[in-house]
């Protein structure tokens, strides 16, 4: 690792580590998540539902956590965090995965 890269990686990781914590703060308002829009919240805000939605919208569900909460947790706060910790570490498992397939070829 290059000097100076070890302290970058260190940084990324607190900022997004507090990103991570901060996530429940979005529970404190009455409006819902933006882009996790039920159809009825959608036709409010439109005045229509656009077909495609309306056609994929049961296709389309993968809830690795549903609404964000863990079923052996009882707290929806922590259930926020846990979901934010889980899929950054998803994320970088997959560019790890990528760096290292792709510094094998070469």
């Amino acid at each position: 690792m290059k000097k100076g890269v070890g302290n970058n990686f260190k940084t990324v990781l607190i900022i997004l580590f507090a990103l991570a914590i901060l996530t429940p703060l979005g529970l404190l308002t009455q409006n819902p998540t933006f882009g996790e829009w039920t159809q009825e919240e959608i036709k409010k805000m439109l005045g229509f539902v656009p077909e495609g939605l309306k056609k994929y919208a049961e296709v389309y569900k993968f809830d690795l956590f549903d609404d964000y909460s863990v079923k052996f947790i009882h707290n929806q706060y922590i259930g926020y965090i846990l979901s934010a910790l889980i899929g950054m570490a998803v994320i970088f498992a997959i560019f790890f995965l990528l760096k290292h397939l792709m510094t094998e070829r070469k």
